[in-house]
């Protein structure tokens, strides 16, 4: 079946920004349950195992649907055949690395566990990669296609399947579940979970198969095309992973030599990459969406030679990702730090949890701007440009954060630099390679004088509402739906149709 015309960009990005608040959604509930049938100890069990089963999904499949959403969408080649060879690379990846999981699963934990009876959590986790593998190439088919329903509605039937179980056997079966091992069923979940969003990515591909076309006379080298743009991928999100091992190993080894006691510099550590930073993050739902869809639209308009579809399309994801991330922006600075104090009870202090704010409102952009370079075919920039920063804010952590006294709040704001740098090295290559004019006046002119009001009136409800006595979480909600409203109203009244804001 041919596929129908293509959706926009925005109904794209909206469907997988719709998918991932679902999703995390259906994951916190999930990880409230996991606490509850795990216990403390077998959930940090399962955190132990979690990290290392991220790491070889990145190793075997991170960049594969970036590659193939944006050979897809520039019709480079025929789609049966680029399903093909990005499936051959995927498994001559992943299955080799199944087997020596499950063949090494003992000597690995006792390597990296100092405990062999970690060996059947890694053995649980290998069959899971072949899962993967498959579904990887069919989300990169469906992206370029833009068609986006399955690979959302797979995202979300993964996780909604992992929260059913839990609750069956925690709420249904209950102590009649007899088992030695609570933390193994929860590892099984995974390659479950990965088959179930399998699943459903085949339904979708019954339904979109590719035309059969004839091959080519001198078909297009596709193995090496792939490799090319997806190894920059995986290369960046391994970077990423590193990049974290290196700051929990830093950051509370500075941290003591400021004067802070191990303990007290684990503690910090975990409020900020726990507590703050979770909180700051959520927002990157949509720009996460966003960047994903302009892959293959900006792949698609620049390989056609629609060079001015191509800068509309910059430009409409700068404007949107303003239009979100400015008030939410506004309603950090005044409500993030009771709201981080009502989901996780921590107690950050405003010296910390500010910088990172206004870092993370970089963030938002500079994960739209890696989109678009990946788009272009320069998926190598975002890497390049993500180390740089990140050697810059690991030197600064080294330096600011043994400041006697002052060391948590140097170790945000060399976070908040790094987030800054990363984006603005990343708008720096999509103007320079696009020469396109982005209209900054317009981007953040409305969003900005629409949001002020956030800013300077929801203070004001809140002293309002505690002169009368008003419940804590009855003043946060409500201050929520006033800036909502706020915020809604200033649009209005600068002329921007919230038609424009969907």
């Amino acid at each position: 079946m041919q596929p129908r015309a293509r959706k926009t960009l925005w109904w794209g990005t909206l469907t997988l920004t719709s998918a991932a608040l679902i999703s995390r959604g259906l994951g916190l509930i999930y990880r409230i349950l996991l606490a509850r049938f795990l216990g403390s100890e077998g959930l940090g069990q399962f955190q132990m195992v979690f990290p290392f089963y991220v790491t070889l999904v990145t190793l075997a499949v991170a960049g594969t649907p970036v590659a193939v959403s944006q050979i897809v969408a520039e019709d480079r080649a025929p789609a049966g055949r680029v399903l093909r060879i990005a499936t051959l690379i995927v498994l001559t990846i992943s299955v080799p690395l199944m087997v020596l999981t499950l063949a090494g699963a003992r000597p690995l934990a006792t390597l990296l566990y100092h405990d062999a009876t970690f060996a059947p959590f890694l053995a649980a986790l290998a069959p899971a990669l072949i899962a993967v593998a498959f579904s990887s190439v069919l989300r990169g088919y469906f992206i370029g296609l833009q068609e986006m329903e399955y690979p959302a509605l797979s995202q979300v039937a993964e996780q909604l399947v992992r929260v059913a179980i839990l609750f069956t056997l925690i709420n249904v079966v209950g102590e009649r579940l007899l088992v030695d091992n609570p933390p193994l069923i929860a590892v099984l979940l995974i390659p479950l979970g990965e088959g179930v969003s399998l699943a459903v990515l085949l339904l979708g591909y019954r339904r979109w198969r590719p035309a059969q076309t004839p091959e080519p006379p001198q078909p297009f080298s596709l193995a090496p095309a792939i490799l090319r743009l997806s190894i920059p991928v995986t290369l960046s999100r391994l970077l990423g992973s590193l990049i974290g091992v290196i700051e929990a190993s830093l950051i509370p080894l500075r941290l003591e030599m400021s004067g802070m006691s191990r303990a007290a510099a684990l503690s910090y550590f975990g409020q900020l990459t726990g507590m703050a930073l979770p909180l700051i993050l959520f927002p990157t739902a949509l720009t996460v969406s966003l960047s994903t869809n302009l892959i293959p639209a900006i792949a698609e308009a620049t390989s056609r030679g629609h060079h001015e579809q191509a800068h509309r399309d910059i430009v409409d994801s700068v404007r949107a990702t303003a239009l979100l991330t400015v008030p939410v922006t506004f309603v950090l600075l005044t409500l993030g730090l009771p709201l981080d104090d009502l989901f996780f009870h921590a107690h950050v202090s405003p010296a910390v949890f500010v910088p990172l704010v206004l870092g993370g409102f970089f963030l938002y952009f500079d994960i739209a701007f890696a989109g678009i370079l990946r788009g272009l075919g320069r998926t190598d920039l975002p890497l390049w440009n993500d180390l740089f920063a990140s050697l810059i804010e690991i030197a600064l952590i080294w330096v600011l954060a043994s400041r006697p006294g002052r060391g948590p709040e140097g170790i945000a704001i060399a976070i908040s630099v790094g987030f800054a740098l990363s984006g603005l090295f990343n708008l720096y290559h999509v103007v320079r390679l696009t020469h396109v004019k982005i209209p900054w006046l317009r981007v953040f002119g409305k969003p900005v004088v629409a949001a002020l009001p956030i800013w300077l009136m929801t203070p004001l409800w809140q002293r309002w509402l505690a002169f009368h006595h008003a419940n804590h979480l009855v003043t946060l909600i409500t201050s929520l739906g006033v800036a909502a409203l706020l915020y809604f109203a200033g649009l209005r009244v600068t002329g921007t149709r919230l038609s424009r804001l969907l």
